[in-house]
């Protein structure tokens, strides 16, 4: 029955806390097989128990309960942590296919995935190796910049990535922002959520889902301005000080998105109309001239205006007719408030928060500016070198 639960599982044994002749005696599993692995950290002295009562008992790993235990001979509890990596396809993988850069992209095969929803689906799943940069996202959305790490992508899908990562130490998030380069030889990143995170010989073995962009701490939503209707400003959603924490880490890239004029005072965005250029005020008006074209005098309408007939103040001609004896111009314009008369209007800014007025000249001039991130679908990695998702016969290399 051994034999049977050997040919379907992996038993892999933390080497640090083994002697040199349990050691050789798991070496002898080393041999992976695609199956149900089965992550087991042991004591020396339970050990040879271990191969036991492994078969006995063998236990699917969830997010929410992470840990199951069983006991040995001797009424000793084991903790055992289990992933579920491939419900089917027994096919065996060497170990050293996982290493190395130019690693063979293995054909997919295919795992239950749980879903935000909790639901299981089937989606094949990649053996791709290629150097990963990971920086974890604190709960202010910044990055983490002292556990970030470097290390190696192990498993692809469309939902989810396996990494392995060169350090120890855990952070105290779950959220990583990793950096994989493409193709083209450019970086890009994508966002994960880790769902199990194991030690695996001096680093950290990571399973994570990837994040939805409605939950992106990096999504577009969160890096463009957009105006708050409260204050009359353009805000993105993560603050100015987070966003350069990105940029200086040369994750975010930086956009003109437009030029807007806003108050000298509070920076907020003004109205524009035209107004009196002495005091601002809008109640301004035209006043009327007629123009009379047999003796070419301009004047007011009511200096023409003579009971029941327009006549001409100047030569005296009556009865004019306009079109044919006269035309109307636009004449001085008359501020009602100063009582200033001049012949043409400025615009006006009055600031819809502080109510500050201004000339145009004075108001300032602001760039917006939208963040930018290179995003990397991880599945353009595989189907860049031929092989099509959802085909368990597609293969190629990178």
């Amino acid at each position: 029955m051994w034999d049977l639960v050997a040919s379907s599982t992996t038993l892999i044994l933390d080497s640090l806390s083994l002697n040199a002749h349990e050691c050789l005696r798991c070496q002898s599993l080393k041999e992976r097989r695609i199956g149900l692995e089965i992550r087991l950290p042991v004591t020396c002295s339970l050990a040879v128990n271990t191969h036991n009562k492994i078969k006995d008992q063998i236990m699917y790993t969830s997010i929410d309960q992470p840990r199951h235990s069983t006991a040995n001979h001797s009424g000793e509890t084991l903790p055992v942590q289990t992933e579920l990596l491939v419900g089917v396809n027994s096919t065996a993988v060497n170990s050293s296919a996982f290493s190395g850069p130019n690693a063979p992209l293995k054909a997919p095969h295919f795992q239950k995935n749980r879903t935000n929803s909790g639901i299981e689906t089937d989606e094949p799943r990649y053996a791709l190796t290629r150097g990963v940069f990971a920086i974890p996202i604190l709960h202010d959305r910044s990055p983490d910049v002292g556990h970030s790490a470097e290390g190696v992508t192990i498993e692809i899908s469309r939902t989810s990535v396996t990494f392995e990562l060169a350090t120890r130490p855990r952070p105290a998030t779950s959220t990583w922002l990793l950096g994989i380069e493409s193709e083209k030889g450019e970086l890009g990143f994508t966002t994960v959520v880790s769902r199990s995170v194991t030690q695996a010989g001096l680093g950290l073995l990571i399973s994570a889902a990837i994040v939805a962009p409605d939950d992106d701490p990096l999504s577009d939503d969160n890096l463009t301005p957009t105006l708050d209707p409260k204050d009359l400003t353009f805000h993105t959603k993560l603050p100015f000080a987070v966003l350069n924490k990105w940029v200086s880490l040369g994750v975010l890239q930086t956009r003109l998105l437009d030029r807007i004029l806003v108050c000298r005072r509070c920076g907020s965005l003004p109205t524009f109309r035209r107004g009196c250029r002495n005091c601002g005020s809008v109640e301004v008006e035209s006043q009327r001239m007629i123009h009379h074209f047999a003796c070419a005098h301009v004047d007011h309408v009511a200096c023409f205006d003579h009971a029941t007939e327009l006549a001409c103040p100047k030569c005296l001609a009556k009865k004019l007719v306009v079109g044919a004896d006269f035309e109307y111009l636009d004449g001085p314009l008359q501020c009602l408030e100063c009582q200033w008369s001049d012949t043409e209007l400025m615009t006006i800014a009055r600031c819809g928060s502080c109510g500050d007025e201004c000339a145009l000249d004075q108001t300032v001039e602001k760039e917006m500016v939208q963040y930018c991130v290179n995003r990397l679908e991880l599945l353009d990695l595989v189907a860049a070198n031929g092989p099509v998702v959802g085909c368990p016969a597609a293969a190629a290399t990178v």
